[in-house]
């Protein structure tokens, strides 16, 4: 793994240690890291180490923690104990050639791993992370015990027009342990702050829906460190599975394939795009779910007493009003999914449906409920021509919208809807209807 290094430049200065001092520390370099985070809060960056699973690194880059067999919480960019964490600080002035370098993590001194390095406006420092989370309150060497504390750099001594420039950083660590989630679907109270908890896949075009239900407190978790984005595992069913996806859910590990799905939990509940994408048209595939934080932890899968076949889908191409070309209404009731009264559809489709929230909800309800009963109209002919007379009146108010807009059409149907049943209480049912609409 390479060293993971992260650079930024500060969008303020670092607060200087003495208030007759005017250098400061400017920008920083990070390596050593799980996840480094400048955006949150610009004059103190925040270092995460994630510690969760087991991996050998070489010391000095962070390992990948998420092979072998089983499913068990990991990271990709995981810390452990031996590894080295490197900062490296440029200020705005000369440093002191021989200046006195000091590291504090809540007002106790962290041993370095070497000398620290300086040269002109640089200065590096390296310690272990077994330094860093033994010297916090209740700390130990194998960090398996939550840091959240200031890390403080400072370097003091002649040579320059100050006397000493410091800088403040927050160093964030988690140790996930806990394996599964506790299903939650629609209805079930759900454990707070263990992130998402549920989904339900089925298909679309090159990709699955998911669906998925999130737990109260989001993005808050049990661990004391927020949750950033979910992480999907998935295999594709092959004739060895026998069809069973209960199988293809079992041969699911760590060392699957992945789709991350980014979550914004500036609202609640969040916005997810819930979307697995880039798959094959036609093939199987069986994904579960977990919760990733912001040291890269990711845990809380989807728990192995789950109905498999929740947890499978079948992507196919998009023809037809909104599905595949298995849709009933491509193939049942007009026959060709390059037919006209398709295009129609389509067209009505891609202009009021997907540019809204309501419209694309609509069409994952569809993609969820319809391959079931477009499989059972296929199979009967006088259920063909039931569909395709409900669907004229449908194909009519779609045409009407793209020509003329929406709620122009949807007027001159409302008005049409009036007056024809206006006429059928006057000619059929023989009532007076005079003087009402």
């Amino acid at each position: 793994m390479r060293l993971l290094k992260l650079s930024a430049l500060f969008a303020t200065s670092f607060f200087l240690s003495s208030v007759a001092m005017a250098a400061a520390f400017t920008s920083v370099t990070i390596g050593g890291a799980s996840y480094y985070d400048l955006t949150t809060t610009p004059t103190k960056p925040v270092i995460y180490g994630g510690f969760a699973g087991s991996c050998t690194g070489d010391g000095n880059s962070t390992c990948d923690s998420c092979t072998g067999s089983g499913l068990t919480p990991c990271n990709k960019n995981a810390t452990y104990p031996t590894l080295i964490l490197t900062i490296t600080l440029t200020a705005d002035t000369t440093l002191p050639t021989n200046g006195t370098v000091t590291v504090k993590i809540d007002d106790t001194s962290v041993q370095l791993n070497s000398t620290p390095y300086i040269s002109g406006s640089s200065l590096t420092v390296k310690m272990l992370w077994s330094q860093i989370c033994s010297k916090v309150q209740g700390g130990t060497t194998d960090c398996s015990n939550a840091v959240n504390s200031d890390l403080v750099v400072s370097i003091s001594g002649t040579g320059t027009t100050t006397t000493s420039i410091s800088a403040t950083m927050q160093v964030i660590t988690s140790a996930a342990t806990t394996a599964t989630y506790a299903d939650c679907p629609e209805g079930t109270p759900a454990t707070a702050n263990t992130g998402f908890c549920h989904f339900t896949a089925f298909p679309g075009d090159s990709k699955i829906y998911t669906d998925p239900i999130v737990s109260d407190g989001y993005p808050t978790s049990t661990s004391g460190i927020d949750f950033r984005d979910l992480i999907f595992f998935y295999e594709e069913q092959i004739p060895a599975d026998g069809n069973d996806p209960a199988t293809t859910v079992g041969r699911i590990t760590n060392a699957s394939p992945t789709s991350v799905i980014p979550v914004s939990s500036t609202v609640f509940p969040p916005d997810v795009d819930d979307r697995l994408t880039g798959l094959t048209n036609g093939k199987t595939y069986c994904a579960v779910m977990a919760n990733r934080d912001l040291a890269g932890n990711i845990y809380y899968f989807t728990p192995a007493t789950v109905d498999p076949t929740t947890l499978c889908a079948t992507p196919e191409p998009v023809v037809g009003l909104l599905d595949d070309k298995h849709c009933f209404i491509a193939t049942a009731a007009f026959g060709s999914d390059m037919a006209p009264e398709v295009q129609s559809f389509r067209e009505f489709r891609n202009k009021y449906l997907i540019p809204y929230a309501w419209g694309q909800n609509f069409v994952k309800t569809y993609y969820k409920y319809s391959p079931k009963y477009a499989a059972m109209i296929s199979q009967n002919e006088t259920a063909k021509i039931a569909v395709r007379g409900v669907l004229w009146p449908l194909l009519f108010f779609a045409r009407l919208s793209v020509a003329l807009g929406f709620w122009f059409a949807l007027a001159i149907t409302v008005f049409g809807c009036l007056t024809i049943w206006g006429l059928y209480r006057r000619l059929i049912l023989g009532e007076n209807v005079r003087g009402e609409l």
